[in-house]
């Protein structure tokens, strides 16, 4: 009677019981069940549609370049929201920053938009998530063909001035949360 008691009082404490379950027919010409179905679809964000950025051999400041990108969101409040961290590579103190392979290194800006404009909405530092951001498509992975969002960065004068010649480049990695 004892292990009893304990069995009874481990499922009570677990919740390991439903009000809803399946029912059995009872033996007739007809006979009926019925089953519950479930489902837990879970927050889902997908980021695509993404190219590099490239701004060739600039001689006249600030120069800015950008990508657009197709944000998937199917969080429900509000409808399409979403949660952006970039990350550089070279990042230093939250700083954005090329590098030229050696120890020379250059800050930029960089930017979201939650629309396709390259227009510098929000500005991001290295690492940190942004506020919640809305305009994210709930219906189409690939937007229907249409970006949703925009990633701008932008090199001033007084970013590049006293920067040694040659080829510079970042990785940036764009992270998507649904929270």
């Amino acid at each position: 009677m004892y292990s009893l008691h304990r069995l009874i009082l481990l499922v009570v404490l677990t919740g390991s019981f439903s009000a809803f379950a399946a029912t059995d027919g009872t033996l007739g010409t007809t006979s009926t069940g019925s089953v519950n179905v479930t489902i837990t679809i879970p927050a889902l964000v997908q980021i695509s549609g993404l190219a590099d950025i490239a701004l060739g051999t600039p001689v006249a400041f600030p120069v800015t370049g950008n990508t657009t990108a197709c944000i998937y969101s199917n969080v429900a409040s509000p409808l399409g929201s979403y949660f952006v961290t970039a990350t550089s590579t070279n990042a230093s103190g939250g700083a954005f920053r090329v590098n030229d392979g050696g120890t020379n290194f250059i800050t930029y800006s960089a930017f979201w938009n939650n629309t396709s404009a390259a227009t510098q909405t929000t500005p991001l530092t290295s690492g940190t998530k942004t506020a919640q951001q809305t305009g994210g498509n709930a219906v189409s992975l690939t937007c229907g063909g249409t970006p949703n969002a925009n990633f701008n960065v932008s090199f001033s004068a007084a970013q590049v001035a006293g920067a040694p010649a040659g080829a510079y480049s970042d990785t940036v990695s764009l992270l998507i949360t649904p929270t």
